[in-house]
């Protein structure tokens, strides 16, 4: 079975923010197959099974905070047996890419980014698949990019971010 992950912080002060592009995602993707979602302790996140016409992955988002990912992310791969170099697929922001570029490869670095990172340690491993959703900021910033990233978007870039989300979702249920 496949299982597709959403990183993000948990938390409403969170919710809206850039770094969360991937939790959210995730979560819409759920809501577009109308998927329950549940909660286990064990395993540190929310998922839910999703049913699409003859097809069934698991969806899930991290309970933790994003520098963490990589505990909830193995827990789920050895609870599901999912063979993360073919089944896992992780959605996540790039402060490298444009705001609202998608990037979709079978392995990579983590860039730089400590969620990727810490799956990656948890895993042993870059060897699975990963969706990139850019949040670059369009024009020139002066604060720090930990700053950054848990800033709401800006309202043009938010009036974008329907149709990112939605290209988003078609790039997973492509992989």
């Amino acid at each position: 079975m496949k299982l597709i992950v959403g990183l993000g912080n948990p938390g409403v002060s969170y919710r809206k923010t850039r770094h969360n592009v991937g939790r959210e995602l995730v979560e819409t993707l759920a809501g577009e197959f109308k998927a329950s979602w549940k909660q286990t302790l064990t395993l540190r996140c929310r998922w839910a099974e999703v049913h699409r016409d003859k097809v069934s992955f698991l969806v899930a988002v991290p309970e933790l905070f994003m520098n963490e990912s990589g505990e909830a992310v193995g827990r789920l791969a050895a609870h599901f047996k999912i063979d993360f170099k073919s089944e896992l697929l992780v959605v996540v922001d790039d402060a490298a890419l444009p705001f609202g570029r998608l990037r979709l490869r079978s392995s990579g670095s983590d860039g730089g980014h400590r969620g990727l990172r810490s799956i990656e340690s948890a895993l042993g491993s870059r060897d699975y698949a990963r969706l990139r959703v850019g949040i670059a900021p369009t024009q020139p910033v002066e604060e720090p990019l930990e700053k950054y990233v848990l800033r709401p978007f800006r309202m043009e870039e938010e009036r974008k971010l329907a149709e990112v989300l939605r290209r988003g979702r078609e790039s997973c249920n492509l992989w």
